[in-house]
């Protein structure tokens, strides 16, 4: 074989096989070159300290963050954070926190290893998206933590849009409570991240082609999860419910929306008011394929509460430990299909409030030490497997 061959490929070999080669590899998308910035969390180490655009000093890490995405071309790009801790402050007469307000922008991380924590007493959005039409925004591989214990500050006008909610782990909505009138944002992706302890929502997106994927979610004062507007997809994500919690995944005055494979855990001792929730008004909307167990000693008020019209209820499984009352599930909507359910220690309660006689349909599941409660509306009940006392 060719000496000069076998030369290069030894030579290949070692500079793969390099301790520093992430180094060198992260260089290459330093400097914005194709379009990605590197910035590294004060506590991540000196090679990648060495390697890195901007380097945080572990005090109001949001400014380097901000600075670069700033510092991105025209076209957009990726600002990749570094393992660390980001320490993430109030920035004053803004919302955030790290402020997005240009489109084509991917922030990500690596995983659990990059923690963007809000310092105490900052009572704002840890990642907050904002302007007219922006959009084409993805977020992932990050850690979020709200740090509610510490921010407990969610004042703000219940009679101005928007103003109550505006203690998030990441949002997007176009304009400031109250502000003028724009283009909603759009294509905007959350996924892969962790998001735990938010004052008010974990995750809330408003506009269209929103994307909610794969995500381990925690406590939050109001919804975990919730897309206004829509369409939209919340898919694939583990949610664990430790605390009080409003509900875990919602939408809120939006339509053509999904929910589906999201497994949702409310453990011993938590209190959450609803499991998935649709708007009143809402149409269309898919809630398959979940998972939702109260284990013994938790408590839930609803698994479901499904408003509107439009909705499909197919292949969940709900299961409450707590035998001495059923969890209910709730459709107050019409024109509604629920099928191939399995329903454990559950009631589902069909109340249509429209008063239009549209069908409710309810075939196909399992009622295991479960019924049907029918207080008003078109029910059309098929083939269930039902109690053998029922």
């Amino acid at each position: 074989m060719n000496k000069f061959f076998l030369t290069c490929c030894l030579y290949c070999l070692t500079t793969i096989a390099r301790p520093d080669c992430d180094v060198y590899a992260q260089k290459q998308v330093g400097n914005g070159a194709n379009g990605a910035i590197l910035v590294a969390a004060s506590n991540a180490s000196s090679k990648i300290r060495a390697a890195a655009d901007f380097v945080c000093d572990g005090e109001g890490d949001q400014e380097e963050i901000r600075q670069a995405i700033l510092a991105l071309p025209e076209a957009g790009g990726t600002v990749r954070l570094s393992g660390g801790t980001f320490d993430i402050k109030h920035v004053p007469e803004t919302l955030g926190g790290v402020l997005i307000d240009r489109s084509n922008v991917t922030l990500a991380g690596q995983g659990a290893a990059t923690k963007l924590i809000q310092a105490a007493d900052q009572n704002t959005n840890v990642i907050r998206i904002i302007g007219s039409d922006v959009g084409y925004i993805t977020i992932r591989d990050l850690y979020v933590d709200a740090n509610s214990d510490q921010n407990q500050n969610d004042d703000g006008d219940p009679n101005v849009s928007h103003a109550r909610f505006e203690f998030c782990g990441i949002k997007a909505f176009y304009t400031y409570p109250g502000g003028p009138t724009g283009l909603r944002n759009h294509h905007i992706t959350i996924e892969n991240c962790h998001v735990h302890n938010a004052k008010r929502l974990g995750i809330m997106l408003e506009g269209s082609y929103m994307n909610v994927i794969n995500n381990h979610l925690g406590n939050a004062g109001s919804d975990v999860v919730e897309i206004l507007t829509g369409p939209g997809i919340i898919r694939g994500n583990q949610v664990e419910i430790t605390g009080p919690t409003h509900v875990a995944i919602g939408s809120d005055r939006g339509n053509d929306i999904i929910m589906s494979n999201n497994i949702v855990r409310v453990r011993e001792g938590a209190d959450l008011d609803i499991g998935f929730r649709s708007w009143a008004n809402s149409e269309r909307h898919v809630i398959a394929n979940n998972v939702l167990t109260v284990d013994e000693g938790g408590h839930c008020d609803y698994a479901m509460d499904v408003r509107g019209k439009g909705a499909a209820i197919t292949g969940n499984t709900i299961h409450s430990s707590n035998s001495d009352q059923r969890l209910p599930v709730w459709i107050t909507g019409y024109n509604t299909v629920i099928s191939g359910n399995l329903f454990e220690n559950v009631e589902l309660v069909i109340e249509d409030l429209t008063e239009l006689k549209k069908p409710i349909l309810v075939q196909g599941n399992i009622f295991d030490k479960s019924g049907i409660t029918h207080k008003q509306g078109r029910l059309v009940k098929g083939s269930n497997v039902l109690p053998a006392d029922e």
